[in-house]
């Protein structure tokens, strides 16, 4: 066997036990989810009796685990977990008692029966008051002439590779909030061989997340979105992704104070 073919072999088992050790990604993701992240339910009647996760596999019921919380971080399921592993799903009910108008948090957490991978995430929902609730606390509120005004959240960053990041938070307080970002290089120009923009939340303090959005393109190097993504007062991370085009993806941690 002359060089070139030994050299050939060689390569190939090299490559061969190299790709033996690439990560499989096939992880119980979730697919569907009952109430949607993000919905505003028009009353406490409205509320579905459970709260439904449906995984790409099959969520091993020993290890897995649906937590929904309150505002406060109590919780308000029944912790009556069931899988249902005809359509792999997992569900648990609520405490209607338990529920008023307000923000809700799911958090779960699920060990996969096909490959034994972990994976866990949060998202939200919210309740909305009745008419006669809204009129209730109006009249309860102090005189008009008082006001409270948030100055909100901004923040400018410029990454390694001369990228300017605008991060702005309105009104930043514990609820809805709107947030946009403006992505361009430091003479003004925006970017736009811009992907996609994610934007990730976790409370560490409160086992909170993550809890992953997509922003919307407003403009080129414009981005937004609105939710209730800061559902508890304390310290929240934020990381930033941006998947960029032919270039590297730009990763930000922003640290808020939510009081």
């Amino acid at each position: 066997m002359n060089f070139l073919a030994i050299t050939f072999f060689a390569l190939l088992f090299i490559v061969g036990n190299s790709l033996s050790y690439l990560p499989v990604y096939g992880h119980a993701s979730p697919i569907t989810y009952e109430p949607p992240p993000n919905q505003i339910i028009d009353s406490v009647q409205s509320i579905p009796d459970k709260v439904t996760i449906k995984f790409i596999e099959s969520p091993e019921p020993r290890d897995s685990s649906i937590k929904v919380v309150n505002s406060n971080n109590e919780r308000i399921d029944n912790n009556d977990l069931q899988v249902l592993d005809s359509d792999k799903s997992l569900t648990v009910s609520l405490d209607k008692s338990k529920i008023v108008p307000g923000v809700y948090i799911v958090n779960w957490l699920v060990l996969s029966k096909a490959d034994g991978h972990v994976t866990k995430g949060s998202y939200v929902f919210s309740v909305a008051e009745s008419n006669t609730q809204q009129i209730q606390r109006q009249t309860q509120q102090q005189p008009q002439n008082i006001t409270n005004v948030s100055s909100g959240y901004s923040k400018n960053i410029t990454t390694a590779d001369d990228v300017l990041l605008k991060f702005d938070i309105t009104p930043f307080k514990v609820g809805q909030n709107t947030f946009d970002l403006s992505v361009s290089y430091i003479n003004g120009t925006a970017v736009e061989n811009t992907r996609n923009v994610f934007l990730e939340f976790n409370n560490p303090s409160k086992n909170l997340g993550p809890l992953v959005v997509t922003m919307e393109k407003e403009e080129a190097g414009h981005y937004s979105t609105t939710g209730n993504f800061l559902s508890q007062n304390g310290g929240w991370e934020i990381k930033i992704t941006i998947q960029r085009i032919g270039e590297y993806d730009i990763n930000q941690l922003f640290n808020v104070e939510i009081k």
